[in-house]
Order: structure tokens, then C-alpha cells, then sequence
């Protein structure tokens, strides 16, 4: 069950500053320690900046706290995703970035989906917890 909006805005690339900025202070709120919401801060911050280069300049950002954990959705309304193997995540060694990739790194959940008329959403967990998920060296 989801509670209620800790932070909803819309964005484009000017926004991306002060958009970081509301993250941390809303993953702080939520009660995600400093590592977590580091954390929070650059998955958001890596789906933000695909939904404003892949998405038509810019997206939409909810945010809110759901029992033990922040879910944060991201949408936008571009063309989706197009590959002939489906959705997916990119990969490190992709040729453009690896934001979604870098996003579930960082985070305990993240499903892709999008609306049959075109746009995508990004969906993900974060779990206030005490021990963080590290990145592999």
C-alpha cells in the first residue's frame, strides 16, 4: 500500500539541481539513513536524466513512503522502450550509459513499464534499512 506523496514535481534539465536537493530531503523524512538516501538520490537523479534525454525533455517524479520502504515512480512521455529483446536494463558496457543499470545497482527494486501510448514509467524500492547495498570494485 502506498502512503502518501512525499514529493511530487515535474522536471526538465533546469530542475535537475533543486530536484536532488528535494530527494534527500524527502528520503530523509521518509527515514532512509544518509548512505541509503545517497543512494535514493542517484537512482532518482540517473532515471531523471533518461527521462529528459530519451523522453522528450523532461518527466514527472512521485515519490512516497510505503510501510518500510520509499518508492519512487518516474515517467515520462517519449517514445518508450523500443529493442527487439524488450524492456531491459543497459548494461555497463552498453554503448549509451547505463543509468537504468546503475539504478538497480543502487536500488532493492526497480520495474520498467509503459503505457500502450507510448512514455515510459520507472518504478523503485528502497528499503530503510541500516546496511546499505554496496557496488561491487
Amino acid at each position: 500500500m502506498t502512503g502518501a506523496a512525499l514529493l511530487r514535481m515535474r522536471f526538465t534539465a533546469a530542475d535537475l539541481p533543486i530536484l536532488r536537493l528535494r530527494v534527500a530531503d524527502a528520503g530523509a523524512a521518509a527515514g532512509l539513513n544518509q548512505a541509503r538516501c545517497d543512494e535514493l538520490v542517484l537512482a532518482v537523479y540517473e532515471l531523471a536524466c533518461n527521462a529528459i534525454l530519451h523522453g522528450g525533455g523532461g518527466g514527472a517524479l512521485l515519490l512516497t513512503r510505503a510501510e518500510d520502504s520509499v518508492r519512487c515512480q518516474v515517467s515520462d512521455e517519449g517514445p518508450g522502450f523500443v529493442s527487439d529483446e524488450g524492456p531491459g536494463f543497459a548494461g555497463p558496457a552498453a554503448r549509451r550509459g547505463g543509468g537504468l543499470w546503475l539504478a538497480e545497482q543502487l536500488t532493492d527494486a526497480l520495474e520498467i513499464d509503459g503505457p500502450e501510448a507510448g512514455g515510459a514509467v520507472v518504478t523503485l524500492m528502497v528499503r530503510c534499512r541500516s546496511n546499505s547495498r554496496q557496488l561491487a570494485d
